[in-house]
C-alpha cells in the first residue's frame, strides 16, 4: 500500500499529548472561532450526557463551541492536491478526527454536485462532523439527502468525549458498506490488541470495494 500525506494549512499548537510523541510543526485543515480546544471537549463530555441523538449533540456543540469553520477552503484545497497529484487516481482515503471532518464534507460536496466519488473507500478514524460547504452549521443525516455511497470503516473509541460526533459521520453513510468498529479509548488511533481488529476491518471494507490488498509499499509525505 502506498500513502500520500497532506499537511493542514493552518500551523496550530499541538493537541494534548501530541508533542511528547512527534515533533512540530503542527498544522491543521480547519480554523474556528470559539473555546479552546480543552473547553470544547469538556464541553462534548457534559453535552453526551443528555443529547437525543448524535445529530442533535453536533448541532449543539457546533453552536456553542464552533463558529466560522473555512470547510470549503479546506475542501478545495484537498480536492485539488488529489486531483492533480502524478500518482492518481487513489483507491481511498484514511482521515483521523478533523482529518475525517474535510473528507467526509468533500465527498458529500461532491455527491451534492452529482460529481464522481474520488475514492472506493474510506476509512475514519475518530471522526469529527462533516462541515457544510456553503454555511455555517453540520452537515447531519437529518438534514442532508446526500449520503457516501462508497464502502467505509469507522474506528470510534467508547471513551471519546466526541463519540457522537463519528456517529454523525457513519450515520451519512450507505449502512449496507459501512464497518463500525469501537476501539474503546479516547479520541486516538489504538494500537495493540486493538490492531489486528482495524485490519480485519480494513480487509473487510478492501473486499467490499474490490480492492486487492498489497502490503508491499511506501508511504509519501506532502509538505505543501
Amino acid at each position: 500500500i502506498d500513502f500520500f500525506f497532506i499537511n493542514g494549512s493552518f500551523e496550530c499548537p499541538p493537541a494534548i499529548g501530541v508533542a511528547e510523541q512527534y515533533d512540530g510543526p503542527y498544522y491543521r485543515f480547519l480554523t474556528q472561532d470559539g473555546p479552546e480546544v480543552k473547553d470544547l471537549v469538556r464541553l462534548a463530555r457534559s453535552m453526551s450526557k443528555s443529547a437525543l441523538s448524535p445529530e442533535d449533540f453536533a448541532r449543539e456543540w457546533l453552536r456553542r463551541g464552533m463558529t466560522n469553520i473555512p470547510a470549503s477552503q479546506a475542501c478545495d484545497i484537498v480536492e485539488h492536491q488529489i486531483e492533480q497529484h502524478p500518482d492518481g487516481p487513489f483507491d481511498g482515503v484514511l482521515g483521523f478526527s478533523e482529518g475525517c471532518s474535510v473528507v467526509a464534507s468533500l465527498m458529500l460536496r461532491r455527491a451534492a454536485r452529482g460529481q464522481t466519488p474520488l475514492f472506493r473507500f474510506a476509512t475514519f478514524f475518530c471522526a469529527i462532523s462533516a462541515f457544510r460547504f456553503d454555511e455555517h452549521g453540520a452537515i447531519l443525516a437529518d438534514e442532508c439527502p446526500e449520503r457516501i455511497n462508497v464502502p467505509t470503516l469507522h474506528i470510534v473509541g467508547a471513551r471519546d468525549p466526541a463519540l457522537l460526533s463519528s456517529m454523525t459521520v457513519y450515520n451519512l453513510c450507505d449502512r449496507d458498506s459501512a464497518v463500525l468498529y469501537d476501539h474503546g479509548k479516547g479520541h486516538t488511533i489504538p494500537w495493540g490488541s486493538a490492531t489486528k481488529m482495524i485490519v480485519d476491518g480494513f480487509r473487510q471494507t478492501l473486499q467490499r470495494a474490490h480492492v486487492d490488498l498489497d502490503l508491499s509499499g511506501q508511504a509519501e509525505n506532502n509538505d505543501h
